[in-house]
């Protein structure tokens, strides 16, 4: 059997999925085009505009409802399966924009916001886990890779949905994706690693022979599938304290592979969102405005959507050429390199000088930035996290990293405006560019580079 026949319905499994992630990318963009509307006169709710404090909580509600998302699906993908926790993830999708359809007050918003961070918890957490499960070693990387791209993907759409359409009518369009991935998902098989943990060896290779291309009655298999069955088998059930009936015990957390992948999970998602992209793309329309830009401020998010959609397109591409490990270390070297010259900028046009001539330059860094970002920095840190993390703990470990994760984003959300506040722009942007730079120096010395790697391959590493 032909590789690409082979890869046919892991591409089909990771389509579905993208459909999950471009339906939560749509929810990342949502504030952008609407806030502004609710905040003004034409306001759609009954109790009129809402106020700055009120839209800042309805943005950071999608971090504590992501922080729930971790927990449940980190205990689902264990206990009910990678599939079953998938679609979990659309119901409250639907939720809320119903709730958007039915509004009538700012609470109603701030519970929507909530739902759809909590969707978001779970794609970030059950998502990578299922391809790296299901994928082959040679095309793992570019599949988990699409999961950001997706979700960027998800993010311009909505930007070009609210710039031309009322704000009324999104929601009602909003509804079909999610509903479209509980229609496709339904006939995808759990992973093989799940269904083997679950002592259901039959589904566990009937999966297996639907991921690799093999009719389930199918008696000519290649050797390679033979040997991938053995190690799946051999890999949960060769060491006694890895069987699926084993309990997480506390040694098993502090054991060196997990140690190790922790120190790697917190600090790639420490490096995402203080790397400073995140929260530079809450100041898009400032940083647009202060470079002399006439673009509208929907337009000008539209322009930085396209820029993390083609940078997170060359990271799919790329990731399983050039490798996770350089990519970045090439994406937190540029993120530094653009954020220094934008410091220097900001810190010269502080001091009185005349920096006329070189108003383009905010607008030129910032754009860098957030490319070279989406090619590494915002893009693969799941990817990895999902490979170098132990079988036995795979859920809670990386649940738990994604729990950092979004507590990191609420004080960017939240809290990064009073940083410009006390630093200025300048030192602000020094700040991100410090963090980014000691970044790429961990990934250097640090993360192991896992492409084309089998995930005991991995582990041996790892140990």
């Amino acid at each position: 059997m032909d590789s690409s026949s082979s890869a046919r319905n892991q591409y089909l499994a990771t389509l579905c999925l993208n459909l999950l992630s471009i339906s939560y990318g749509i929810c990342c963009g949502w504030t952008s085009p609407s806030l502004p509307v609710l905040q003004s006169y034409e306001s759609p709710l009954p109790d009129g505009p809402i106020t700055s404090e009120e839209a800042s909580w309805i943005g950071a509600f999608l971090c504590v409802g992501g922080f729930a998302g971790n927990i449940v699906s980190g205990w689902m993908a264990d206990r009910f399966g990678r599939k079953l926790t998938a679609c979990l993830a659309a119901i409250p999708q639907i939720i809320a924009w119903i709730l958007v359809i039915t509004a009538k007050n700012v609470y109603y918003l701030m519970g929507m916001r909530f739902l759809l961070g909590f969707s978001g918890g779970v794609c970030f957490m059950i998502i990578p886990m299922f391809i790296a499960e299901i994928a082959e070693d040679r095309i793992r990387g570019m599949l988990g890779s699409t999961l950001v791209f997706s979700c960027n993907l998800g993010i311009l759409l909505m930007y070009i949905l609210g710039d031309c359409l009322p704000y009324a009518m999104i929601p009602w369009i909003l509804l079909v994706f999610p509903l479209l991935f509980l229609a496709g998902f339904i006939l995808i098989p759990d992973t093989p690693y799940y269904l083997m943990r679950r002592n259901d060896f039959v589904k566990s290779e009937n999966s297996l022979r639907f991921y690799r291309g093999y009719h389930a009655r199918a008696e000519n298999v290649s050797n390679e599938f033979k040997i991938e069955l053995v190690k799946l088998k051999d890999s949960l059930y060769g060491d006694k304290h890895n069987q699926p009936e084993a309990h997480i015990t506390f040694h098993d957390l502090v054991a060196g592979h997990a140690r190790k992948a922790f120190l790697i999970g917190i600090s790639l998602m420490a490096l995402n969102q203080f790397c400073g992209c995140f929260a530079m793309l809450n100041y898009t329309a400032s940083i647009f405005s202060e470079s002399g830009s006439t673009l509208s401020a929907n337009m000008s998010a539209i322009v930085i959507g396209s820029i993390q959609m083609v940078g997170s397109y060359f990271s799919t591409v790329l990731v399983e050429r050039a490798g996770r490990k350089l990519l970045l270390i090439i994406s937190a070297g540029g993120i530094a390199i653009g954020q220094a010259i934008f410091a220097g900028f900001s810190y010269a046009k502080s001091l009185g000088h005349n920096v006329e001539s070189f108003d383009w330059l905010p607008l030129v860094c910032f754009s860098f930035s957030i490319f070279i970002g989406s090619v590494g920095v915002l893009t693969l840190p799941f990817l990895v996290l999902a490979e170098v993390m132990p079988q036995k703990i795979k859920g809670f470990a990386i649940s738990f990293c994604m729990g950092i994760l979004w507590i990191f984003a609420f004080v960017a959300i939240k809290y990064f405006s009073t940083l410009f506040d006390v630093l200025g722009m300048h030192g602000t942007m020094m700040l991100f560019s410090v963090c980014s730079l000691v970044g790429a120096v961990f990934v250097a010395l640090v993360v192991p580079e896992t492409k084309g790697k089998s995930l005991e391959a991995i582990a041996k590493l790892m140990s």
